[in-house]
């Protein structure tokens, strides 16, 4: 899979304050042809009664990535989480993206204030939105990445990485990168954000498939992968890692996270 153009998931805002105009625009032009791509796609594949969703979900994956084309309808969603043709279940999975959009408060403060959400808006019935939507759930959940499910239960903000295998969250790799092989890194260094509560962030240690020493944030992870879901090559790979004559050191840079 190409690596493409990289979304930029805050508003705009928050790019002016961190001199990311640039970055911000190129995305949001991206999402607006992502939004008129999935469009012309659902008019080319709707033929009044039967939606092609698989293929129309594929062709925008295959020229946007899995992050934007879910970003686009999870956008969409959220917009009209009121409408009662999108189910409940797709609406579920919309909010689990964090898409900033201005609270109706501040709306009501500033009465020129943007949502720029609204630029990739689909203009497809919503009833044909809500099938693309479930489409791109299933074919997504068919590449088996961890998520919550698979992690030891608890409040994560409590629990202590060191030592432990962890789960990193999909949209922390590339999407070159994206399997749950590579999901899996072993907090074997240390750093300050193994420790729940404390300031720093880092997590330091390597991803249990290949070796490779990395550095990452402590929000970077779903959180500890339950010792049920690991699989045998993955146990094998931390039992000799934990050997008594084992050591080693985190340095290089990242090269599977984005």
């Amino acid at each position: 899979m190409p690596d493409f153009k990289p979304l930029y998931r805050d508003s705009w805002r928050d790019a002016k304050e961190h001199n990311e105009l640039e970055q911000w625009r190129e995305s949001q032009a991206e999402n607006i042809r992502c939004r008129d791509f999935l469009d012309e796609q659902t008019k080319q594949h709707f033929d009044g009664f039967h939606l092609d969703s698989k293929n129309i979900i594929k062709s925008a994956v295959d020229e946007f990535g899995w992050d934007r084309t879910n970003w686009v309808l999870a956008s969409h969603v959220q917009y009209y989480d009121y409408d009662g043709r999108f189910s409940p279940q797709n609406k579920a999975w919309a909010q689990g993206f964090f898409i900033p959009r201005p609270a109706d408060w501040e709306k009501k403060r500033d009465p020129y204030l943007r949502d720029d959400t609204t630029d990739y808006l689909l203009n497809s019935h919503n009833a044909l939105a809500d099938g693309l939507v479930k489409r791109a759930q299933t074919m997504y959940d068919k590449l088996n990445l961890y998520d919550h499910r698979h992690c030891v239960e608890g409040n994560i903000h409590d629990q202590d990485f060191t030592g432990k295998v962890l789960v990193l969250r999909d949209t922390v790799l590339k999407e070159s990168e994206r399997t749950p092989e590579n999901q899996l890194f072993f907090a074997n260094v240390g750093g300050f954000g193994c420790r729940p509560h404390a300031v720093g962030r880092a997590v330091m240690g390597e991803f249990l498939i290949d070796g490779e020493k990395a550095r990452f944030n402590r929000e970077d992870f779903v959180g500890i992968c339950d010792d049920r879901c690991l699989p045998d090559w993955a146990k094998d790979k931390v039992q000799a890692l934990t050997a008594p004559d084992d050591q080693g050191e985190a340095q290089g840079p990242v090269m599977k996270g984005m």
